[in-house]
């Protein structure tokens, strides 16, 4: 599954990753993300922490950017120390 990891941080490091499960590519991110930027994901559809965009469809890579970003931020601040 292709993906984005730090080492050392929980979830194996995964903030943030890609799924397919037809018709959707679908991006994971951690939750609050998705819900932090509600005004952003506009109409695709989404759960707590996926996003699912149209595979005949290009994904919008400036979203797709931001939500990577804030993903990161938020397993940034839930780090524990070691």
């Amino acid at each position: 599954m292709p993906g984005y990891s730090y080492e050392g941080y929980d979830y194996n490091g995964m903030f943030a990753w890609f799924s397919f499960k037809a018709p959707y590519v679908r991006l994971h991110v951690r939750p609050p993300v998705l819900e932090d930027n509600i005004k952003h994901v506009g109409d695709y559809a989404t759960t707590k922490s996926i996003i699912s965009f149209a595979a005949d469809k290009a994904i919008p890579k400036a979203l797709v950017q931001k939500l990577v970003k804030a993903s990161i931020k938020v397993m940034k601040q839930n780090q524990k120390p070691a």
